[in-house]
């Protein structure tokens, strides 16, 4: 951490404290805010302190990603080949640059590819690829193409590897696809990744992966992280870095149950206190993550009604009732939270009455959250329930730009009410934090600005306009990816605003997003980010 004292002088700074106060100047100690003014009185407390000119320039709290995937950036931006709609627009063009791929590998490495959410409908074949189409790619090679976290497809020598064969069973919450009428695998599996064993990376690559990452975090402004590793060489990896002293991202992390972390682990505190230990300014566990479901893009979300065409299907829960109570009590005991993944209403309902079997004096006292909560499926009585729960809904802002029009195709509008209300969720005085859920399905998924613009207009990637009674402020675009996602981590006693006792983290702008025309705030680039008074990013 830094020693000198720093006077940040003759700027803008939207300190985004309860007030909306607009400050010209700050000063630094140690890391953190000591003071904020004027201009004039930053620099008549200032003695020999290092005095850096704003130029007239807007400063904002470092932004929050409260809900984001480092692992998984890695893997899509780093590792994997791009097999996404924006490369290819059929399986047949798929085939060929996956194939390209394997002719430059040795015999029996993975070839991974990353597709994105939906792309199905997408591709000229109106369909994801099988195990058939992959086999065109490699037979010498295992062959993995991922179209989200929740749906993976593997060649028919990836299937022999994983030991998936015609009594392979379906594990609680997944799903292998089989053919109706050979009941032979098709390829194509659903919340089957971690069951079945897929391929992870070594820790070493991924960590040298991590890092690259997280420079595109800081490109865009992102100062801190509320990050779920999904596997246990994710967290190895990110724990690498920290130890090595590379982490420069604030990381509060959320390791998965039971892939990553178990309940007695939770109670017992061993990877707690091993992750706390290793830089605790800028990494932490925080919580774990649990899924309810599977993911609606691979069609394993679990709802209460049958699914389009599937006759009697409804999607999976992974746990009863029962147990999701316990490990609400169990990450609440603990004095952590809990980060339940519930997309379809049948897991929504589970996660609330979940939380709510908590004594009553105890609502909200955690912090607890629903990874997806009002993306769809918000009604006037889960609203109420989440409010008097105490929880904190995470829905992707990022989502109406790529992925929402997909939930009103698929189920449509009458099955999942309003998609992203989040005007109404915040009149309802629930905070909505900003966050990406980015795998790497676009490749400004994780870039705060362009959400903000969405969470205004409402305007898709297509260019549609979904629900537009829904649009949030500026001003509350931006307080999701500051105070309210800050809050959500349970983190806005350090970061999320510019106060004095707290980080300085924060990135100057190349315009103010309030005095920005909505349709442009995408545009804004971020000319420098710095974390704990020290620069980090530096636009050249």
């Amino acid at each position: 951490m830094p020693t000198e004292t720093v006077c940040f002088v003759g700027g803008r700074v939207r300190t985004m404290d309860r007030a909306g106060t607009v400050a010209e100047a700050f000063r630094t100690e140690d890391g953190r805010i000591v003071a904020i003014g004027t201009t004039e009185e930053i620099l008549a407390g200032a003695g020999d302190a290092r005095v850096v000119d704003l130029a007239g320039a807007v400063v904002i709290p470092g932004l929050v990603d409260c809900h984001s995937h480092l692992e998984l950036l890695a893997y899509s931006w780093e590792l994997a080949v791009d097999c996404r709609s924006s490369r290819v627009s059929s399986i047949e063009e798929m085939v060929g640059v996956l194939a390209e791929r394997a002719g430059t590998l040795p015999a029996g490495e993975w070839v991974l590819g990353q597709g994105q959410h939906y792309q199905n409908l997408k591709l000229a074949e109106g369909r994801y690829p099988d195990r058939h189409d992959l086999d065109r790619v490699s037979t010498t090679h295992p062959v993995l193409y991922r179209a989200s976290y929740h749906l993976n497809v593997f060649n028919s020598l990836a299937l022999e590897l994983l030991g998936v064969d015609d009594d392979t069973p379906d594990a609680p919450g997944g799903r292998i696809e089989r053919d109706p009428a050979t009941g032979v695998a098709t390829g194509r599996t659903y919340d089957m990744f971690e069951p079945l064993g897929g391929p992870q990376p070594p820790v070493e690559e991924l960590a040298a992966a991590i890092k690259r990452v997280q420079d595109r975090y800081l490109a865009v402004g992102v100062t801190t992280l509320g990050d779920i590793p999904l596997h246990r060489s994710g967290l190895e990896a990110i724990a690498a870095v920290a130890a090595d002293g590379d982490l420069v991202l604030r990381a509060a992390l959320y390791p998965k149950l039971k892939a990553v972390v178990s309940a007695e682990d939770v109670r017992a505190g061993r990877t707690r206190e091993r992750i706390d230990a290793l830089d605790p300014d800028h990494l932490a566990m925080v919580g774990f993550k649990v899924f309810l479901d599977g993911g609606l893009t691979a069609g394993a979300a679990a709802l209460h009604e049958d699914y389009p065409g599937q006759p009697g299907y409804r999607g999976e829960l992974a746990f009863t009732d029962r147990e999701v109570a316990a490990l609400v009590a169990t990450a609440d005991d603990a004095g952590l939270q809990i980060a339940m993944h519930a997309i379809g209403d049948r897991a929504l309902d589970q996660a609330l009455d979940g939380a709510l079997a908590l004594p009553v004096e105890r609502h909200g006292v955690a912090r607890h959250r629903i990874e997806h909560a009002g993306n769809m499926f918000m009604t006037d009585e889960r609203i109420k329930r989440l409010a008097a729960a105490g929880v904190v809904p995470v829905p992707q802002p990022a989502f109406i730009m790529t992925t929402a029009a997909g939930y009103v195709a698929h189920l449509g509008t009458d099955r999942i009410g309003t998609v992203m209300p989040f005007r109404t969720l915040i009149d309802h005085g629930l905070p909505v934090p900003g966050n990406s859920d980015a795998i790497g399905i676009t490749e400004d998924q994780h870039h705060p600005f362009p959400a903000m613009q969405a969470a205004v207009t409402r305007r898709t990637n297509d260019g549609d306009v979904l629900a537009a009674q829904e649009a949030v402020t500026v001003e509350e675009a931006l307080r999701m990816y500051t105070e309210w996602a800050a809050f959500s981590i349970g983190w806005e006693d350090r970061i999320g605003s510019l106060e004095v006792g707290k980080f300085a983290d924060f990135a100057v702008l190349s315009g103010d997003p309030l005095e920005t025309e909505p349709t442009e705030l995408a545009a804004l680039t971020v000319t420098q980010t710095w974390i704990g008074g020290t620069l980090v990013f530096e636009r050249s």
